[in-house]
């Protein structure tokens, strides 16, 4: 899911899936209006066994 501004400009970009083990992964990016570039990328992923892992880049992004 995609958000933009009133200028039409991507503010904001979460991202949603499973993989074939289970695991459930979500990323949440935050963007720089001005440039378009990623400021912040919050990655979480959820095992099957329920344990947490969260990774923050800032200035860049992982995951597409």
């Amino acid at each position: 899911m995609k958000s933009y501004d009133n200028s039409g400009k991507l503010v904001n970009e979460i991202s949603h899936f499973r993989t074939s083990d289970g695991k459930a992964v979500t990323s949440n990016t935050m963007y720089d209006t001005n440039s378009g570039r990623p400021v912040n990328q919050n990655i979480s992923v959820q095992e099957s066994n329920g344990k947490v892992t969260t990774t923050n880049v800032i200035n860049g992004k992982l995951l597409p």
